[in-house]
């Protein structure tokens, strides 16, 4: 009876199993005819087919895999084939039937060597998919678990490359380390990229005990720490000494040998010191001579591009061999003097140049520029990173507005959110364009369809905003922002979550430097020299010797004092793009020949400026 009940058990456990694996052919049937994701993320090295132990000797299809579980009876077995049928859709390129299978298996019946590789194909499907903190989450409690090591190497490279969207470059640089030591035929050209854009604020305090990785802590760590080109030149020619075995060796002895290092001494300077925009290049000049205070033995002369022709001045220089030269300041000099650049010279341009998308600077010259689109791209990172719902961006339509708001979507990293962007061609559109950008308008629509159906029965009823945005972004000057603040806040419900309103530095000006009731709560993005508590520079004694001068003369006195700055360690800011120094315009870093600015968050309030975030 016993034996009679046992054989009823097989059969109707064999007839589950089978049944499962028609409903699994049923549902990857089914993702065959169902759209694809409207968007994918890119493939990236980690992209790459996935050799198992059950696969090494013969690579079959999804399609034979299924078959092979079909006629299992075992159901660990099963299962097994199961995830390789996975593995072998990935291997095609159609993740979506390796998700589909992926959702239907069952992992208390898996092997635990199969529950690892069940694990590494979901991770893969996550990678895929663009959700990097799920790879983390899935492969880190058992990366040690892999015994294959072409397994654990892909393992690590999926996580690497998670860790490194994340923009958490130490991590990731640990787990390609650690890869690299499992295939030491790796390009280590990738290890580096990575490597070079490690902010010092992601090191460790402590240097890890991995011979290899120890080696990357230092290297890094005695990049940031330098200080000049003296100093930086000691620090790799230390490193060479102490990790002469490394496999890094052979960046740092090029980087050696290739370059001069040598201190800046001989400036030259191109502003304009006479004419309509005497008090801008006066302006940076003053900041120019304060930073230059601080250095050692260096020599700068002025010239005025306002009151000699470009063509003279560069063959000045030619015959005066200057090491590096700053400016032009305005933007027809730049854009003209970047058509015969002086080749061999470190140069910082004051401005941003109108360049075709391809046109590379040459070695040792970069850009610093003061713009707005900076400040909306930061803005839409640190919204992204500090917020739940969308975000709306109002601006003009108009070139400066255009180029903000495509600043701000295109940094925006937000997955599931969006940005909406709301425009107006004048004053008179403001506040239609906050009503419909609110949903103010279309309640406003709604109450008035329910008033007339109910005919003589009184509605009371009350216009209400949107409840899923908790961000603004005002792209736009002070005069714009003091038209849409009091359209913003009145359009706000009370019953809606409150939304933060943000704006960049352009609301902020002397005649607001102590508060302003009408823009109280906006966030603005500033320089650090220009907040309350944080002036390393005297820098309303300097207004106050200008009276015709505003905020925005007071940060090209700023971005004088910088790009001395930045002249100062240009070649281990280039060479290291996560290295940055603490300016009066912001966090500076290189990258791509640009000068970043990653500035600090204040808050007007109706009595004071107030520091948010250094």
């Amino acid at each position: 009876m016993n034996e009679l009940f046992q054989s009823r058990e097989r059969v109707l456990a064999n007839a589950v199993r089978l049944i499962t694996i028609a409903l699994l052919t049923a549902v990857l049937a089914s993702c065959a005819q169902s759209p694809k994701r409207a968007s994918q993320t890119p493939s990236s090295s980690t992209d790459q087919a996935v050799i198992t132990p059950a696969n090494k000797s013969d690579s079959l299809t999804a399609e034979q895999w299924l078959e092979r579980a079909r006629q299992q009876t075992n159901a660990a077995s099963q299962q097994m084939m199961l995830v390789e049928a996975s593995f072998a859709y990935q291997n095609q390129g159609d993740y979506q039937r390796s998700a589909a299978l992926l959702s239907q298996l069952d992992t208390q019946t898996m092997r635990p060597s199969d529950k690892r590789l069940y694990a590494l194909a979901l991770a893969r499907w996550y990678h895929h998919n663009g959700e990097w903190q799920s790879v983390i989450e899935q492969l880190k409690p058992m990366l040690n678990q892999f015994t294959d090591r072409q397994l654990k190497r892909t393992a690590l490279l999926l996580i690497a490359d998670a860790h490194q969207q994340l923009q958490q470059f130490w991590q990731a640089l640990s787990y390609l380390d650690e890869a690299y030591q499992t295939d030491r035929d790796m390009n280590i050209q990738s290890l580096w990229s990575v490597a070079r854009q490690v902010p010092s604020e992601q090191l460790p305090a402590q240097r890890p005990t991995r011979t290899s990785l120890a080696g990357w802590w230092r290297l890094i760590e005695g990049t940031h720490g330098a200080t000049s080109a003296a100093d930086f030149k000691r620090s790799l020619e230390q490193w060479l000494n102490a990790y002469s075995q490394h496999y890094a060796h052979v960046f740092v002895s090029d980087f050696l040998a290739n370059n001069e290092f040598r201190s800046v001494k001989e400036v030259a300077v191109l502003l304009p010191l006479s004419g309509n925009y005497r008090l801008q290049g006066e302006a940076v000049r003053d900041g120019i001579i304060a930073s230059a205070a601080k250095l050692n033995d260096i020599h700068i002369r002025f010239y005025d591009t306002e009151a000699q022709d470009l063509t003279a001045i560069q063959n000045r220089l030619l015959s005066e061999h200057p090491q590096a030269i700053v400016g032009p300041l305005l933007k027809k000099n730049v854009n003209a003097w970047i058509q015969q650049p002086m080749i061999g010279v470190t140069q910082v341009y004051l401005n941003q140049p109108e360049l075709p998308d391809n046109t590379i600077l040459p070695s040792g010259h970069v850009t610093f520029a003061l713009d707005s689109e900076t400040e909306a791209a930061q803005a839409a990172e640190y919204i992204a990173n500090t917020k739940e719902l969308n975000s709306i961006v109002f601006a003009a339509k108009s070139s400066a507005g255009t180029k903000m708001v495509n600043a701000f979507t295109q940094s925006w990293s937000a997955e599931q959110r969006e940005v909406e962007p709301s425009w107006y061609t004048s004053t008179e559109e403001m506040q239609s364009a906050v009503e419909h950008a609110l949903g103010v308008a279309a309640s406003a629509d709604r109450i008035r369809g329910v008033k007339i159906a109910a005919g003589k029965i009184i509605v009371d009823a009350q216009e209400r905003s949107r409840g899923d945005v908790d961000a603004i972004y005002i792209a736009g000057n002070l005069e714009q922002a003091r038209l849409l603040k009091p359209f913003i806040d009145v359009n706000l419900s009370p019953f809606a979550p409150p939304a933060d309103v943000f704006a960049n530095s352009a609301i902020h000006r002397v005649a607001n430097q102590q508060g302003d009731n009408d823009l109280r709560g906006i966030v603005f993005t500033e320089a650090p020299i220009l907040v309350p508590n944080q002036r390393p520079f005297p820098i309303n004694t300097w207004l106050q010797l200008h009276r015709n001068a505003d905020l925005n003369d007071a940060r090209l006195v700023a971005m004088g004092h910088d790009s001395m700055l930045v002249l100062e360690q240009i070649d281990s800011l280039q060479w290291m793009r996560g290295k940055s120094v603490s300016g009066m315009t912001g966090r500076l870093s290189i990258h791509l020949n640009n000068i970043h600015r990653q500035m600090t968050w204040a808050k007007l309030t109706p009595s004071e400026v107030k520091l948010i975030k250094p």
